[in-house]
């Protein structure tokens, strides 16, 4: 199994990732972030307190980051894009093995984490579920499509 290989997220990585996007990733960037996708992007890593590009074997499989809630905040808003590569069993595997360390890393300077995620993305709600996030019952709905809410205490 090829080991992760973490990278700065650059406008290259970015416009080479919206193609790639899983259809449900697609779905939460497109309600979350209107616009043109490159553009949203980039702003987010600008704004991120921690983000990187995450490769396996040469091929890029997701970036994620966190943002403050606000300029002064210990509240952080974790975020991941995740392409299609994650549809290989190997990929899917070690992304799994590896996220809780992540979450950890991008977490450390939170006492909390919270974000929303698309209700139809019943495997990014189990996944979250398995590193820790509970789900309050809080939602919005962003351009038709119902978003729940989530969150974890980090320390």
């Amino acid at each position: 199994m090829a080991a992760v290989d973490l990278r700065p997220i650059t406008r290259a990585v970015i416009e080479d990732l919206i193609p790639r996007l899983r259809p449900l990733d697609r779905l939460e960037l497109d309600c979350m972030t209107p616009g043109d996708p490159a553009d949203r992007l980039a702003e987010m890593v600008a704004r991120a307190r921690r983000s990187r590009a995450a490769y396996m074997g040469g091929d890029l499989v997701c970036i994620f980051g966190v943002s403050a809630a606000s300029l002064a905040a210990d509240v952080g808003c974790p975020w991941a894009l995740i392409t299609r590569a994650v549809d290989r069993p190997d990929v899917r595997r070690e992304l799994v093995a590896d996220s809780r360390v992540a979450l950890e890393w991008v977490g450390q300077e939170f006492r909390r984490l919270w974000n929303y995620v698309a209700a139809e993305n019943v495997t990014a709600i189990r996944w979250l579920k398995w590193m820790g996030f509970s789900f309050g019952g809080q939602e919005v709905v962003l351009q038709g499509h119902r978003f729940l809410h989530f969150e974890k205490e980090t320390g």
